[in-house]
């Protein structure tokens, strides 16, 4: 985030946007810097910044949600709920103290939300709304892809028990069906194909007349198909010959339900659908649309996509675990998106009823991480001077995230304001060192270098209440 592409769009003095970027600087290398400092000492350096370039992800797609060109907001769907998802995983997975890997996580998502502006009631509303809409657009993908998988499961019980038949009247029925599903799939590319646009103005009248006579005529021989195959079954349920009472007809239905027969219809029927789904898709990509049908249109594109990282992505890699349970992982891929839409919907909240600082939602999420992230570390057992520096990060990336705020809304983006960040930065850094100090002195007089972590703990505690009077103020 720091260093790619503003996902905000900076404005005049007075928009407050997002803090300015010396102070972000500062705020995520404090938060980074802890995050590192907390891996070293329980053995594992990488494993909590690892999860900042998910939160990034999830945040950058928050942030291009609120676009209203429809590539942007497909890709904005397609970081938002499977990034933010995936850091859900990665938070429950990681083995560690739920507080210390779940504040962590906050702190990084908030860290990459102040970079990008996407905390605010605004970001969060986009979010929410899109992000239900796409999911139950993936719900949708899912239900229609299970019923195209078990409608050509039956399509080819239906073509083998009609080719190796034996008995013509079953042979019969089953190429009776086949045909009537082909001419639906010709029935619907006819309707699809923009055949009258094409046509000459002048001759649009009468091509419409008999393309609608074609139209008819086909869905006509579909119904006709299907239903005298349907009909048929009647005979298939009994002894009676049938067909083959009737004299000449079981060589002429072994030709018409042969492979060279079956084989060219099969091939009809499926560049019919090809050719209508290639017009729908092309027309709906052409097309002009407003700021709520873009929305509509991304959220359905990017439900495909869900469906698409779904079969190739997720449930391979959860197959190549020691233990996978189909049921399980495809329960969780569907139940954990649910739990981040009410996860925003919580925060947005929060922040409608005045409970969350709206404006600079961002640096306050990565403090209130630090400050969770101190008291599992504390309950680990984890140095006492960690679980201080921790808390004073708090209150540091706080106090450094609302001073740029501050800055960006008096004087916008453009002075160069790199010296007084600085200069304040670096004077609440030394604040928060002066008193990581003190409170070790004190800890290490209290317990003479031994002992529980009651005083860090306290500490902790004290970080929270102090933090929430700031947040509140």
């Amino acid at each position: 985030m720091p260093f790619g592409p503003r996902l905000d769009r900076p404005s005049a003095v007075g928009d407050e946007g997002r803090p300015r970027a010396t102070s972000l600087g500062i705020a995520a290398a404090t938060v980074v810097g802890l995050a590192l400092a907390t891996g070293v000492v329980v053995g594992q350096p990488t494993f909590l910044t690892g999860l900042g370039l998910v939160a990034g992800l999830a945040t950058a797609g928050v942030a291009l949600l609120d676009r209203n060109g429809l590539g942007e907001t497909v890709v904005g769907h397609l970081l938002f709920l499977p990034g933010a998802t995936l850091l859900g995983l990665l938070v429950a997975l990681t083995p560690g103290n739920p507080f210390l890997v779940g504040g962590y996580a906050l702190a990084l998502v908030g860290t990459a939300a102040a970079w990008a502006d996407a905390a605010d009631g605004e970001a969060l509303d986009s979010a929410l709304s899109q992000g239900i809409l796409s999911y139950v657009f993936g719900l949708g993908w899912l239900i229609g892809g299970g019923i195209a998988l078990g409608a050509g499961y039956l399509g080819r019980r239906l073509v083998d028990s009609t080719v190796t038949a034996e008995n013509p009247t079953v042979a019969a029925v089953g190429f009776l069906l086949l045909l009537g599903a082909v001419f639906g799939a010709v029935r619907l590319s006819v309707g699809a194909l923009p055949v009258v646009q094409l046509t000459p103005r002048s001759r649009r009248e009468a091509v419409r007349r008999r393309l609608g006579r074609g139209k008819r005529a086909v869905a006509l021989a579909a119904v006709v198909a299907v239903g005298v195959g349907l009909v048929s079954l009647v005979f298939t349920a009994t002894d009676s010959p049938a067909l083959a009472l009737v004299p000449g007809a079981t060589p002429v239905v072994g030709v018409l339900a042969s492979a060279p027969v079956v084989g060219p219809l099969l091939a009809v029927g499926g560049l019919a659908l090809l050719t209508a789904g290639t017009a729908v898709a092309a027309r709906q990509v052409t097309q002009r649309y407003g700021e709520r049908k873009t929305k509509t249109v991304a959220a359905g594109v990017a439900g495909g996509g869900y469906l698409v990282v779904l079969l190739l992505g997720a449930l391979p890699g959860a197959a190549g675990l020691f233990v996978f349970n189909p049921l399980v992982a495809l329960g969780g891929v569907l139940l954990v998106p649910l739990a981040v839409l009410v996860a925003v919907g919580t925060a947005l909240v929060a922040v409608r009823v005045g409970l969350f600082p709206d404006r600079v939602g961002g640096p306050a999420l990565a403090a209130v991480g630090l400050v969770l992230a101190a008291v599992g570390a504390d309950s680990m057992g984890l140095p006492a001077p960690l679980v201080f520096a921790t808390v004073a990060g708090a209150l540091v990336v706080w106090d450094i995230g609302s001073f740029g705020l501050g800055l960006t809304a008096e004087l916008g983006h453009r002075p160069d304001t790199r010296r007084l960040e600085l200069y304040h930065g670096v004077f609440a850094v030394g604040i928060g060192a002066v008193a990581v100090l003190g409170a070790t002195a004190l800890y290490a007089v209290r317990t003479g270098g031994g002992g529980g972590h009651t005083l860090a703990m306290t500490a902790a505690v004290v970080g929270t209440l102090v933090l929430g009077a700031l947040l509140r103020g």
